[in-house]
């Protein structure tokens, strides 16, 4: 069996739309799982429960698992993938 893989070339303004649509996709997928059941989040540093009605719980402080990212890097950089031609 061999795997198939397609190679799609996306230009900048793709590129920059790719983390809007994903928080639209969360978002989306956030509102619809809250409608149907119990949901379980973090939000502003504590653990949170959402019941069907709307009603938020404070479930557990998670103050202390947050650690600070000032070591990490502020700007990401894609490598640049050679295609070689034959």
């Amino acid at each position: 069996m061999t795997a198939y893989t397609s190679v799609i070339k996306a230009g900048k303004y793709e590129d920059d739309m790719i983390p809007k649509l994903a928080i639209h996709a969360f978002r989306h997928a956030f509102e619809r799982a809250c409608a149907s059941s119990e949901v379980v989040y973090a939000k502003n540093q504590q653990l949170m429960r959402r019941d069907k009605n709307g009603q938020e719980t404070a479930v557990k402080d998670l103050s202390q698992a947050y650690v600070d990212a000032e070591h990490l890097p502020k700007v990401l950089k894609r490598k640049k993938k050679f295609e070689g031609t034959a």
